[in-house]
């Protein structure tokens, strides 16, 4: 067995395994909220306290706030995103319990864990659902992530966790649900003026790197209104909490955006909204593996472009019960085109190679309202088609390793949401999916033939609200995740054969939860909001690596089992705000008794910071504590503390308003720490030491 050493010190970590749950939750809910409730009801006027749970979901159905879902959901607003001068897209959610974006620091190493579904492999497709604007993003290539995007495009993200939301977005989704929404003109066109022109420029320490963008939004006329983007991207090779630098790294990406939103009918919400997102980067001597320290796999130049486009037609019709309509088609592209590999290794995997996923998809949907004295509610249905093509060549050739072919997917689904007397909710749901798969090169000729599965998913969930403060919810969900492309025809990797005879992956999930809103805690207008929920997540059939030369690629393992808490608070007023997220939970292969090794380590986060209305000032301090962890081979992996510092300053008037300057020091301790999620100790990497990042930035109106 191997160990990572500890740095001694009363600041370097936390050790949460001597703690019980209930001990845990009271101790970080209580380190949030005794400043708060240390101040005086002069501190504020504020009429009304928006926390983080007390956001409206969107992505969940019908549109509502979020501790009145029955499902642990997390909205983050542009003030979340803006806060955390995220490099990458996974520093988005340090904050959401249950949620984490691993695979190395690197822009091209991104993938995402949600409740200890999500590893960097084939088997995670459909597992976890990631989209931009409502488009599905996916892209499978060894020792490279699954998700591109530039953090400066990017106005809010959803994180819905558990597969309650697998009826409408696909079933499979056993996971949940990563959804990114980029900016929009109305955005920055808040008054009368019809042209805003945002500039901002960043630097971070820690590998010194920098990044510029520019946003021109511009109001034609009262229906249509537009919006363009450019970002550039720099970051060098970074140092660990020990001073040893990461090799490789580093990057450089640029990233555009053009959208527009045409009304077409005067004074009606109807809208038409399209949007085209380009993310490139052209690395020369890059890391061929991009997730994880290997350098046995050498250096290689690399050519990454990923497009995402979509046109929506939208008519919520509020005055036709009949009528709530959402029609979306949209493409999703990306290619990688890597050559001049320095690795020894005799091996095609090193060949010059363009890897391409594109899926072409179309989803519609309609719901219909009906009210009664005390009762309303909310049928929702649609179908949603996708064809996606997998495209590889390798010096010349196809790879058995990564086949190429087309997917073909079509789903019917249906939600229903009844709610009684504004106190009781119930949320019930059918889903039906059936693809086809069909190989096209880099298969064994004994297996050129299509495969076809199919699958229902099920789901019920009830709120009830005890009273003005108190709710309970549970849920029970059903899904079914099927067979992908890699999966059943992969051959050759480490000797292992394609795998026709895999089965639908099922997992059945319990949920149940209390929550506690409150507001005028201790002034007018402030919001204190607590959830917490526990899961139970068994799966039959699970889809896994095999790699047993000779033996089928991928195999059904019997059973697995992931259960755990987590717990969401958040604060609010006009002075002061705090969030506790903390999350632990348990992984195993119940057929061999193994840990699952893509459960992450039990993690709690706390929040706290001060605003200065006056000055135009927010500061604040953040938490983050993890628990030591083992890894199924043995390999353990150290608990750690972490310690961050935040600035923000946006003065309103005077030469300067308009502006904002932010400073953060993330890491302040300069720990050194690794993340279990990025595997084994032999190869992972560690995490970004001591980094000082300042963004600077003005909206400028006319």
């Amino acid at each position: 067995m191997t160990e990572l050493p500890r740095r001694a010190g009363a600041l370097s970590g936390l050790n949460l395994s001597g703690l019980t749950f209930p001990g845990l939750a009271l101790a970080a809910l209580a380190a949030t909220t005794a400043p708060v409730l240390a101040q005086t009801t002069a501190d504020t006027g504020r009429e009304g306290g928006f926390t983080l749970l007390g956001r409206i979901i969107l992505g969940a159905g019908r549109a509502r706030v979020a501790i009145d879902t029955p499902q642990a959901v997390t909205a983050l607003e542009e003030e979340d995103l803006d806060r955390e001068q995220a490099g990458v897209p996974g520093d988005f959610l340090r904050t959401v319990p249950g949620a984490t974006g691993y695979g190395s620091g690197r822009m091209t190493g991104q993938f995402f864990n949600l409740r200890g579904v999500g590893t960097g492999s084939s088997s995670d497709e459909n597992r976890i659902i990631v989209s931009i604007d409502g488009v599905p993003k996916y892209a499978e290539q060894y020792r490279m992530g699954s998700f591109f995007g530039e953090p400066e495009l990017f106005r809010r993200v959803e994180v819905l966790r558990g597969p309650g939301s697998s009826i409408l977005y696909g079933s499979g989704a056993i996971g949940g649900v990563v959804a990114f929404e980029t900016r929009e003109a109305s955005d920055f066109l808040t008054g009368s003026e019809n042209t805003a022109l945002r500039l901002r420029a960043g630097f971070n320490s820690n590998g010194g790197g920098y990044l510029g963008s520019a946003i021109l939004a511009h109001r034609f006329s009262e229906r249509f209104e537009a919006l363009g983007a450019l970002t550039y991207r720099h970051d060098g090779d970074f140092r660990a909490g020990d001073g040893s630098v990461v090799q490789g790294s580093g990057m450089d990406a640029a990233s555009g955006m053009l959208s527009a939103t045409w009304r077409p009918v005067e004074n009606s919400d109807q809208r038409l909204r399209f949007s085209f997102t380009r993310w490139h980067s052209d690395q020369d001597d890059a890391n061929y593996a991009a997730d994880i320290n290997a350098p046995v796999f050498g250096l290689i130049d690399r050519t990454i472009t990923d497009d995402t486009a979509q046109i929506t037609w939208e008519n919520p019709a509020p005055d036709n019960p009949w009528l709530d309509t959402r029609i979306q088609l949209s493409v999703s592209d990306t290619e990688v085109d890597q050559r001049n590999s320095t690795a020894t290794i005799p091996s095609d995997l090193f060949a010059d190679s363009v890897y391409g996923y594109r899926t072409v998809s179309i989803n519609a949907r309609n719901t219909i309202t009906a009210q009664g004295g005390n009762w309303d509610n909310h049928l929702t249905f649609g179908a949603q088609a996708s064809r996606q093509e997998r495209t590889h060549r390798a010096g010349g050739g196809s790879r058995l390793a990564h086949p190429e072919g087309t997917s073909t997917r079509f789903g019917l689904y249906a939600q229903n949401e009844f709610i009684y007397n504004q106190s009781l909710t119930l949320i019930g749901g059918l889903r039906f999916d059936r693809t086809e798969l069909n190989p096209t090169a880099g298969v064994p000729a004994s297996a050129m033939q299509a495969r076809t599965h199919q699958g229902t998913a099920g789901s019920l969930s009830a709120h009830y609200r005890l009273n003005d403060n108190w709710a309970v919810f549970g849920s029970v969900a059903r899904t079914v995740r099927l067979p992908t492309l890699d999966e059943i025809f992969e051959s050759g990797f480490q000797g292992g054969t394609v795998s026709l005879d895999l089965r639908p992956e099922t997992a059945i999930t319990r949920e149940i939860g209390l929550s506690y809103s409150m507001t005028g805690l201790v002034s007018s207008g402030d919001s204190l909001d607590v959830k917490l929920t526990g899961f139970d997540n068994r799966f039959r059939d699970r889809i896994e690596r095999i790699m047993v030369a000779g033996q089928p690629s991928f195999g059904n393992i019997a059973r697995a089992r992931i259960r755990g808490v987590e717990l969401e608070a958040s604060y609010d007023s006009a002075t002061a705000f705090g969030r506790v997220a903390l999350s632990a939970m348990e992984g195993t292969n119940t057929n061999t008794g193994a840990r699952l090794d893509s459960v992450p380590a039990h993690e709690l986060v706390v929040e706290y910071g001060r605003r200065f209305q006056q000055y135009g000032l927010e500061a604040g301090w953040r938490g983050t504590f993890a628990d030591g962890a083992t890894r199924a081979n043995g390999d353990r992996f150290g608990g750690y503390g972490l310690h961050d510092l935040f600035v923000a300053w946006t003065p309103d008037q005077g030469v300067l308003a308009g502006a904002t300057l932010q400073l953060s020091v993330n890491n302040v301790f300069d720990r050194q720490y690794y993340n279990i999620l990025d595997g084994s100790l032999a190869t992972a990497e560690p995490r970004r030491g001591r980094d000082l990042r300042i963004t600077v930035g003005r909206t400028f109106t006319w």
